[in-house]
């Protein structure tokens, strides 16, 4: 990175810099700290998608360690998530401009490789039903560090996902998975529908599964320390056996990574063009998976019968089984519920 580039300033007088000193936090200008950290990753992503791995692996370096992605790493986390984390016993009691200028030059000086998570501190709220629920914190540089890994590995990894997958990836929403619901159930070879999800999925995926996915990653070995950092629940620490923890912007990323495969089990075949475009889909099944809960279409009950026995050897290879309980195979015709709406061909 030039160094001339920490004085640069923007046309027209104005006064704000790319990176900043202590005392200036406030004036960053993060539109270009942004454009300039998704320019990389974008590039990463088409590199992807020729199979050039070297390059690959040259722009994630670049990626990695550019001041700009720590800063928008810690702008991100620190914005949109700061009640979730866990920064007070990291010495940053309140996070205003003056110590969110500190944490960067603390962190700035740090080898993202040589970093030892500590586990997360448990705190039980309880939800819209009086049940309480334990919801990890991750220590703030935990939590930038998840995020820089998270910009990182994402624009690899994006190429390779399913079209069905719609929880946690750029450039798609809840929105957009029911529109494709209703585009399936209107067709007229898709009668039936098999509807559950993964049984305690963010418990139980298999570590081993999910690192053998990054071989060649430059920050595997820091993605298997947050895995095993374990958390605090009223100061008795407990270790993840299996499974990634359930706080942080880096664990639905890996849990895409491990649930990603199930349209191949299913034997469904895309065909695509060089920039990623669906202009074809074969097979006797059509999925759509928001992040845990998914639904799988058929023409016959036959088919949807047979699904779970299809969909074994997927299941253990990943060290997950099905909620049997939330199992539920029903005819379109006669509806069927998904993400909070009723659908009904």
């Amino acid at each position: 990175m030039n160094k001339n580039l920490k004085s640069k300033t923007l046309k027209n007088n104005s006064s704000k810099s790319i990176f900043p000193d202590t005392t200036d936090w406030s004036d960053i200008n993060w539109r270009k700290i942004k454009k300039s950290t998704e320019k990389l990753q974008w590039r990463i992503f088409r590199v992807r998608i020729k199979n050039n791995y070297r390059q690959v692996k040259r722009l994630q370096r670049m990626l990695i360690y550019k001041k700009s992605t720590l800063l928008l790493a810690i702008k991100r986390v620190t914005m949109i998530d700061k009640d979730k984390i866990s920064h007070d016993i990291e010495g940053f009691i309140s996070l205003g401009d003056k110590e969110l200028a500190e944490l960067f030059d603390t962190m700035k000086t740090m080898n993202i490789k040589l970093h030892k998570p500590k586990p997360a501190y448990h705190n039980h709220i309880k939800t819209k039903k009086g049940k309480l629920r334990s919801v990890g914190m991750p220590t703030i540089r935990d939590w930038v560090y998840q995020e820089i890994t998270r910009m990182t590995l994402e624009p690899q990894f994006e190429i390779s996902f399913e079209p069905s997958i719609y929880g946690f990836r750029p450039n798609r929403s809840c929105k957009m998975a029911l529109e494709e619901i209703k585009k399936i159930i209107t067709s007229t070879n898709w009668n039936w529908v098999f509807k559950s999800d993964f049984n305690s999925c963010f418990d139980t995926i298999s570590h081993d599964f999910i690192l053998n996915q990054m071989v060649g990653f430059q920050l595997r070995d820091l993605i298997a320390k947050f895995l095993k950092a374990g958390y605090l629940d009223n100061d008795v620490f407990n270790s993840f056996g299996d499974g990634t923890p359930q706080a942080g912007p880096l664990p639905p990323l890996l849990a895409n990574i491990a649930l990603n495969g199930m349209e191949k089990a299913l034997g469904i075949v895309h065909s695509i063009t060089e920039d990623g475009d669906i202009y074809e889909t074969k097979g006797k099944y059509r999925m759509i998976r928001y992040a845990g809960d998914f639904l799988i279409f058929a023409d016959s009950k036959e088919d949807i019968e047979a699904i779970p026995n299809i969909l074994n050897p997927y299941l253990e290879e990943r060290g997950l089984k099905l909620d049997e309980n939330k199992v539920d195979i029903t005819k379109v015709s006669d509806g069927f519920d998904f993400l909070g709406h009723n659908f009904r061909k």
